[in-house]
């Protein structure tokens, strides 16, 4: 048994393809495949069934499947504990958060280095939602109101949503909240901004929408060049000259940052050093 093929059976699982499952990976597409292929040998039957176009599993894969997440959450119990002995001020501690939260909380992060210099802090800021569980990441600053109940969080900040736009598109709002002849900024697809799109939904269904972005920033960039009026945190309109606050925030909008571990990570030192400092720093715009 090569227990290093077991990881190809459980991406093909969870991303559904074997492209996917490759990038997922860091490998290309045949190199999921050929390994795939090496089990199927191994073991003298077939795991994936070749009529459903190379995702399905069959009743000997789902088996394998089966043994082999037992195996990972095994050898990730096994990862946490290790790891949540190290008493070293030193290595590199994993963040996972979004563009916004990287650009509000980089002074935080500065003096974070400054007091722990040993400690390599690696921002993973994108879209994805890391799984900490699975060791994707150590630690995570998310936008919630509902945070994960089998990690261990504290909620750092809270986030009011306003509606902002350059001062020309502002001009033709008027006195009145005419939100809805204006060209708007919408996100293109983010599990965090759902409050948001439901507001749209229920509030202007028929907004004319000139561009949708993936992050936060860019709509703040976008908003800032005129392509449209958008909803920003209030903490990144509010720091911007260049742009006017046409409403009140939202009490519906209103968010909260929180800073998230597993249990057993916060007995790592770098891992508790970083809980302890951000929960006493706010984002400056």
């Amino acid at each position: 048994m090569y227990w290093g093929d077991l990881p190809f059976i459980i991406a093909v699982h969870r991303h559904g393809t074997f492209s996917a499952a490759a990038r997922a990976l860091g490998v290309t597409h045949t190199t999921v495949a050929r390994r795939i292929k090496g089990l199927e040998r191994r073991y003298g039957s077939q795991l994936v069934d070749p009529a459903s176009g190379g995702f399905a599993l069959t009743a000997a894969g789902e088996a394998v499947l089966a043994a082999a997440l037992r195996i990972e959450d095994q050898l990730l119990d096994l990862e946490r504990a290790v790891a949540g002995n190290d008493a070293r001020l030193a290595g590199v501690l994993r963040l996972t958060t979004c563009d916004a939260f990287a650009w509000l909380y980089a002074d935080s992060f500065r003096s974070f280095g400054d007091r722990h210099p040993q400690i390599e802090l690696e921002i993973l800021a994108d879209n994805e939602v890391r799984n900490l569980a699975r060791r994707e990441a150590d630690i995570a600053i998310r936008l919630t109101n509902t945070p994960d109940d089998s990690l261990v969080g504290r909620c750092i900040n809270t986030l009011d949503h306003a509606i902002y736009g350059r001062h020309d598109l502002a001009d033709r709002a008027g006195a009145g909240p005419n939100y809805g002849d204006l060209p708007w900024i919408t996100y293109a697809s983010r599990q965090p901004v759902r409050l948001i799109d439901g507001w749209m939904q229920a509030h202007l269904p028929h907004a004319k929408v000139a561009a949708q972005v993936d992050t936060t920033l860019i709509m703040l960039r976008a908003v800032q060049a005129g392509i449209g009026i958008a909803m920003l945190p209030t903490v990144l309109g509010d720091g911007c000259n260049s742009l006017e606050r046409l409403s009140a925030p939202f009490p519906e909008l209103r968010q909260q940052v929180w800073l998230l571990a597993p249990r057993e990570m916060l007995a790592t030192a770098r891992v508790r050093a970083f809980y302890d400092h951000m929960a006493g720093n706010r984002p400056r715009h």
